[in-house]
C-alpha cells in the first residue's frame, strides 16, 4: 500500500486554487478533501451528517488547511443550490468539483424497492452531481477551465445482487460524465470520473461486522493486487485528475480497483454480504 504520509507531501499542485467535495464527512470524501488541502487547495466539505462533518473539519484545520463546511441535504435542490455560491463567496473563484456523495439504499432485492428509495438514489447520485456540475461551469468558464471529478463505481459493470437502482444510477454517472466531457470542453473543463472498487472505508467495515463475517472475511478480495482499496487510493487518483498533470485526459473513466474488474476470482464481497436476489433472503 502506498506510505499515504509521504504521498500527501507532494507539492502544492492546488496553491491558490479551490475545491467543493460533496460527501465529505467520512470515508472517500474525506480522504479527497484531505488530499486536495495537502496540496495547496481550498477545500468546502460538505455533507448531511453535520456533527461528523464539523469533527472531520476541525480535525484537517488543525494542520492549516483552509477548509469551509456547509451541511447541505443534496437531494434537496435549494440546499444544493447554496454550494457552489459559498464556494465563491469564501475564495472568489472555484477551479474543482468532486462529486462524492452518494446514497446507497437498503440492500434489498429489486422487486421489493420502494420508489420513493429509487427516486433519493437518483436525486443524490445522479441529480445533485448533474445540478453542481452545471452551477459550477459558470465560474469555471469565466476563469478559462476547470476539472470536474465525479465517483463513479466498478458496479455500473459488475453489478453486485440486491444493488440495482444504485448500480443504475452509477451507470448514469458514467454517461454523464462523457456527455459532460464533450459539452464542457471547448470551455476548458475537463470531466473524468473515478470507479473504486471494494475500499475499506469505516462504513464498509461496519457493514461487514453486521453481517456477521467480520473480521474473518475482511482480508478477501477478488483484486489481482490481493488487498482491498484504502480511501487515499482513490483520493490520489482523484487528485492526479484535477491537476495539471492530466491536463490531457478529458472523458476518462479511471478503475481504482486493484485490477477487480478484470479479475476471475470468486468474489469475496457478495459471500460476505449474502446474497438478497431472492424475496424474504435476508442472510
Amino acid at each position: 500500500m502506498p506510505d499515504a504520509g509521504r504521498t500527501m507531501q507532494a507539492a502544492a499542485r492546488f496553491s491558490g486554487r479551490a475545491a467543493l467535495v460533496t460527501g465529505a464527512a467520512g470515508g472517500i470524501g474525506l480522504a479527497i478533501a484531505q488530499r486536495l488541502a495537502a496540496e495547496g487547495a481550498g477545500v468546502l466539505m460538505t455533507d448531511i451528517d453535520a456533527g461528523r462533518l464539523e469533527a472531520a473539519a476541525a480535525a484537517l484545520g488543525r494542520t492549516g488547511a483552509g477548509i469551509g463546511t456547509m451541511v447541505a441535504d443534496l437531494a434537496a435542490k435549494a440546499e444544493r443550490d447554496r454550494l457552489v455560491p459559498a464556494a465563491l463567496a469564501r475564495w472568489g473563484r472555484l477551479d474543482i468539483l468532486v462529486n462524492n456523495a452518494a446514497f446507497q439504499g437498503e440492500r434489498q432485492p429489486f422487486a421489493d424497492v420502494p420508489d420513493e428509495e429509487i427516486d433519493k438514489i437518483f436525486a443524490v447520485n445522479v441529480t445533485a452531481a448533474a445540478a453542481l456540475a452545471r452551477a459550477a461551469a459558470a465560474p469555471m468558464r469565466r476563469r478559462d477551465g476547470g476539472v470536474i471529478v465525479n465517483i463513479g463505481s466498478i458496479q455500473a459493470d459488475l453489478p453486485v445482487p440486491s444493488y440495482a437502482a444504485y448500480v443504475a444510477s452509477k451507470g448514469a454517472v458514467a454517461a454523464l460524465t462523457r456527455a459532460l466531457a464533450v459539452e464542457l470542453a471547448p470551455a476548458g473543463i475537463r470531466v473524468n470520473s473515478v470507479l473504486p472498487g471494494v475500499i475499506a472505508t469505516d462504513n464498509f467495515n461496519r457493514e461487514l461486522a453486521e453481517s456477521g463475517r467480520g473480521a474473518r472475511d475482511a482480508s478477501l478480495t477478488a483484486a489481482l493486487l490481493g488487498r482491498q482499496g484504502a480511501a487515499a487510493d482513490v483520493a490520489a487518483a482523484v487528485a492526479f485528475l484535477a491537476s495539471d498533470e492530466a491536463a490531457f485526459i478529458t472523458g476518462a473513466a479511471l478503475a481504482v480497483d486493484g485490477g477487480r474488474s478484470i479479475s476471475r476470482k470468486a468474489d469475496p464481497f457478495q459471500l460476505s454480504f449474502g446474497d438478497r436476489t431472492e424475496p424474504g433472503n435476508t442472510e
